[in-house]
């Protein structure tokens, strides 16, 4: 059996990391059969938020922070791919 894939801690520094943050999030659920699973995902994710990216998270609404889905939307809000990224 394979390890679980690693996710880094997310200090919130750029859209880069943020991306690597949210596909780590995205497979590590796959591995553990809980890609389908919003809370669970919410749930592993808060204790890896670093820095300012623990400040921004602690701010929002708990529906958010309880929800994958409308927490990778507020990420990729906050931390948006540049204009050339598209």
């Amino acid at each position: 059996m394979s390890s679980a894939p690693h996710v880094e801690c997310f200090k919130g520094t750029d859209w880069e990391e943020c991306h690597e943050f949210v596909a780590a999030i995205r497979a590590r659920a796959l591995w553990e059969g809980k890609q389908r699973d919003a809370a669970w995902k919410a749930d592993f994710a808060a204790p890896l938020f670093w820095r300012k990216a623990l400040l921004w998270h602690s701010q929002l609404p708990e529906d958010v922070r309880e929800d994958w889905n409308k927490l990778e939307a507020a990420l990729l809000k906050r931390w948006p791919p540049p204009e050339d990224d598209y």
